[in-house]
């Protein structure tokens, strides 16, 4: 495997840890990320890595995004180590390297100065920053020792969020925080037909459920984005019978909140994946909602808006991006 470093980063004590974790990879030193990741690379060259710094890391998430009050993007990395073959990674970048960005002190710099630009406009509406739309945090905390400086960070700040969302068990670092106020780990759930069709590497549904029960007992502040909801072949059975079985295993009383979202596409997004993927069934099930995006049709989303409403009792199930 190739790892490309950039220079300026190659002393970094978090590249340090990287690269400790792959003795035997080639390092190429590289002047500017960009020049790797914005091209299209072979097969075997996405194989890679890159360590770099990233200069904007903070964007304005949009509206019935997550949950009320003001929301933010903030990416460390690029690029999951799972395989979703609905990812709209997939149409979002030229090629599938996994970029790993190291400059934790400027990041955290950028948030901090966005918390205060807010505050001076409004200094009691939640903020929340969304830490894993652009990879899984949680699955390589072991490499880039994400929550070690991010959760810790976070606690210095009032009514200031961080949503770290995962389908990833690894929670042993986790587990070794007491009172933590600032982060809430929200899991992703679908039935394990659709997990093992279309979620490629990842864990399995009971091996989810573990883990949020365990972090349950700890003290995180739990919640489940029921995402992406998808129209597949006798997904009205499949769902149903998946809602039997996660209420009798989660105590959803205990879950913080519940969001409830489908497959949506910007239409270059799903140009794109088109185009990689044209064997994708699921791709077609979506419409042209005349809105610049590709969702599922409307009867499918008010049939999962029924059928959560039904199982799911305990705490509410918003919605994540209808509008």
């Amino acid at each position: 495997m190739i790892t490309y470093v950039e220079k300026k980063y190659r002393d970094n004590p978090i590249t340090q840890n990287i690269l400790k974790q792959y003795p035997n990879a080639s390092v190429l030193l590289i002047s500017n990320y960009k020049n790797i990741f914005d091209k299209p690379l072979a097969k075997w060259v996405e194989k890679s890595m890159i360590i770099a710094g990233v200069k904007n890391a903070i964007s304005e998430a949009p509206k019935w995004y997550g949950h009320e009050g003001y929301g933010f993007f903030f990416k460390n990395s690029l690029n999951c180590i799972y395989d979703c073959s609905y990812c709209y990674l997939r149409g979002s970048f030229r090629n599938n390297t996994t970029v790993f960005f190291v400059n934790y002190e400027e990041i955290q710099k950028q948030i901090a100065e966005k918390i205060t630009q807010v505050r001076k406009k409004d200094p009691d509406t939640p903020i929340w920053f969304y830490s894993s739309d652009y990879s899984d945090n949680l699955a390589t905390d072991s490499l880039t020792q994400f929550t070690q400086n991010f959760i810790p960070f976070f606690e210095w700040f009032d009514n200031v969020k961080m949503e770290i969302r995962t389908k990833s068990i690894n929670i042993a670092r986790l587990l070794e925080y007491q009172n933590i106020r600032n982060t809430e780990i929200a899991f992703s759930l679908n039935p394990s037909e659709i997990i093992q069709t279309y979620e490629h590497f990842t864990p399995a549904l009971d091996a989810r459920i573990t883990a949020i029960e365990k972090l349950i007992e700890q003290w995180y502040q739990v919640w489940i984005r029921f995402m992406p909801l998808i129209e597949t072949k006798d997904y009205k059975n499949i769902y149903k019978q998946f809602l039997l079985y996660v209420s009798e295993k989660i105590d959803f009383s205990k879950i913080y909140s519940v969001f409830i979202g489908w497959l949506l596409y910007t239409k270059r997004d799903y140009t794109t994946l088109l185009k990689k993927d044209p064997q994708l069934d699921i791709l077609y099930t979506l419409e042209d909602s005349r809105d610049g995006y590709y969702r599922e049709k409307q009867e499918v989303r008010e049939y999962f808006y029924t059928l959560f409403d039904k199982y799911i009792t305990e705490t509410e199930c918003n919605r994540c991006l209808e509008e």
